[in-house]
């Protein structure tokens, strides 16, 4: 073995040389960091000596630099966890294999608590004062265990689907971040493996190789390959409800490089650039099928044509869709192979300026809906029902009638001899689809509510007047809907309460920002992006099996609890590990006993195989 130089700035003094372990093939080498309170700082990392065979003199061999075996500081080797495994205090596993294989081109080693197994218990208490081993270099001995254990035991099926289209260890890495997202919210990639190790995650995959690049390049490798996301999408639709939702989610972006990053709609209410996230729901199963990320200044209507490009959809579905997509374009892919729609209509449009020409309501019915407390209120809707066709007419018929109350105008404003000038009438556009329906609905409960409302403001300013009531009044709590579905098959109140469901997609989105906080990402690379997308629809997944577990349980006390409210009382429950080697829980209360029950985990079992190391 060549010795280090001992002249120079990177000069290895040989009272640090005499401080390198022995019986070890190693070199000991100065490398400088840079503080900003201490200016440049020295550091000795000692390397492992390999050899390999040298290819220009054959039957010889040569020494290369192997991986990092520890530093010395304070007058003293201060090994790692390879180091430690040299010395003969730490057995040797697949996990230890995999982390170090990671970590040999490594220039400096990284002190950050990883996923590996653990040393021996006593081991540990020998070489923490013989060695001077740090704590940070040795396992966690206290793991994160109740709110893991539930959503594990709800969401095993998710990672059964993963295993169909991904390999098993990208499944396991996909369900993993999910389920990190799902119960600390969503965790930047560097402390994504802080957070894995602190976990009883890293108990069940000891093996997975966890840290801010694999997470950064999973993410972009995820964004590269979209036709394995949108396989696995594509089961989801096939085997859904077929009552489907389709709407755009803002995202604010706080990075500038980032090419989706866009001024867009939201700019006056978040004012910064935007992303938008497009999803399609199952509102009967409450499962997002679909997530995709676009440039922030691209219009709903727009960013939904690239949907039916990369998914089919089956002859079954219903769409639930936002005035945001109404065109004739795209209610046309609404309608492929006899799918079916239900939208609102824009009020700028003529179909919209023609209602309040109508007949009177020529009915009601009631809808129920439940509040966040599970109190029912019933509502009465009046509703009304004619044709895109008759709209149009009607409209039509209002421009002529405008066109001849100017003619007859001018002619009487015209002096003799002089000839008035010609006004004709402007001719709509048509639809090509005059049989789909139309139906007004008005919220009885709604209208008056915002009826009162304007009354108790008027003449506080020059808006609020009794003629301006009189106007605005007729579209108080109004909703127009279009839709193809045959009437002899579902009523007006039948397309209404579906359009309501809609609203479950809202709630969802209003998950994906306010609880799980996807809001404000600094992400900068495109593809890393539409990974993080598919990760929001495997967030939504594992919430909607959660919460379809809690409505379920048999449970009174499970089931009146909110998602984040179980998660946090089960977090309570905790694994330790004492002299014995073994795991155990820390004391808990019923209640906390009765949420993981309730949930489907097993506190003995999951302790047996966390012992046995079958977890």
């Amino acid at each position: 073995m060549s010795r280090p130089s001992t002249s120079g700035k990177y000069a290895v003094p040989d009272a640090v040389l005499n401080l390198k372990p022995t019986g070890i093939p190693c070199t000991v080498k100065l490398i400088y960091t840079n503080s900003k309170s201490h200016g440049p700082v020295m550091h000795y990392y000692v390397y492992e000596t390999l050899t390999e065979p040298d290819s220009k003199h054959p039957g010889r061999k040569k020494a290369k630099s192997g991986p990092c075996i520890g530093k010395i500081e304070g007058g003293a080797f201060c090994p790692n966890r390879a180091g430690l495994k040299k010395l003969g205090a730490e057995k040797a596993s697949e996990s230890d294999q995999l982390e170090t294989a990671t970590t040999v081109e490594a220039d400096v080693p990284s002190n950050k608590t990883t996923a590996t197994a653990t040393p021996d218990m006593d081991s540990v208490a020998k070489t923490a004062a013989n060695m001077n081993l740090s704590l940070k270099d040795v396992d966690l001995q206290v793991k994160d265990y109740g709110e893991y254990a539930i959503v594990l035991s709800c969401t095993e099926h998710i990672l059964e689907q993963l295993n169909d289209y991904f390999s098993v260890q990208d499944a396991r890495l996909i369900y993993t971040l999910g389920i990190i997202y799902f119960v600390e919210e969503y965790t930047p990639a560097s402390y994504v493996r802080d957070v894995f190790a602190q976990s009883v995650l890293s108990n069940k995959w000891p093996s997975l190789a966890i840290s801010e690049n694999t997470v950064n390049d999973f993410l972009k490798l995820l964004g590269r390959h979209p036709v394995v996301c949108e396989e696995y999408s594509q089961k989801l639709i096939d085997n859904g409800s077929g009552l489907t939702a389709i709407d755009g989610h803002v995202i604010l972006s706080c990075s500038r490089q980032n090419c989706l990053a866009d001024y867009g709609n939201k700019y006056q209410k978040i004012g910064n650039k935007q992303l938008n996230i497009l999803e399609a729901y199952d509102v009967e199963n409450e499962v997002p099928l679909t997530s995709k990320a676009y440039e922030g200044g691209l219009p709903d209507k727009t960013s939904v044509q690239d949907l039916f490009v990369a998914y089919t959809f089956p002859a079954n579905t219903t769409f639930l869709v936002d005035m945001g997509f109404y065109s004739e374009e795209n209610l046309d892919l609404f309608r492929k192979d006899g799918k079916q729609f239900v939208i609102p209509v824009p009020e700028n449009t003529s179909i919209s300026k023609a209602i309040c020409l109508l007949d009177p309501y020529e009915g009601s019915f009631i809808y129920n809906k439940t509040d966040e407390n599970g109190l029912v209120h019933s509502d009465k809707i009046l509703y009304r029902e004619t044709t895109v066709r008759t709209l149009e007419d009607v409209f039509q018929t209002i421009l002529n009638d405008e066109a001849n109350r100017k003619n007859l105008d001018e002619i009487a404003k015209c002096e003799s001899g002089r000839k008035p000038k010609k006004h004709y009438a402007r001719k709509i556009k048509r639809s090509s689809h005059g049989e789909d329906r139309i139906i007004t609905c008005r919220d009885e409960d709604m209208h008056n509510k915002m009826v009162g409302e304007f009354c108790a403001q008027i003449g506080a300013d020059d808006d609020h007047t009794e003629d301006r009531l009189k106007e605005l009044a007729p579209g108080f709590g109004v909703i127009v809907l279009r839709s193809n579905q045959d009437k002899s098959k579902h009523s007006a109140a039948d397309s209404y309460f579906k359009y309501k469901k809609r609203w479950k997609l809202e709630t969802h989105y209003n998950f994906v920002e306010n609880i799980v906080r996807f809001s404000g990402l600094k992400t900068d690379d495109y593809y890393s992006m539409q990974g993080l997308s598919f990760l929001i629809q495997i967030v939504g997944q594992i919430k909607s099996a959660f919460k379809a577990t809690m409505r379920s349980s048999k449970s009174s006390y499970v089931k009146h609890l909110s998602v984040k409210e179980c998660l946090r009382k089960a977090a309570h429950l905790k694994l330790s590990q004492h002299k014995d080697k073994k795991w155990h829980v820390a004391v808990t209360t019923k209640k906390i006993v009765e949420i993981t029950e309730a949930m489907g985990a097993s506190i003995e079992n999951d302790v047996e195989n966390l012992n046995a190391k079958t977890f």
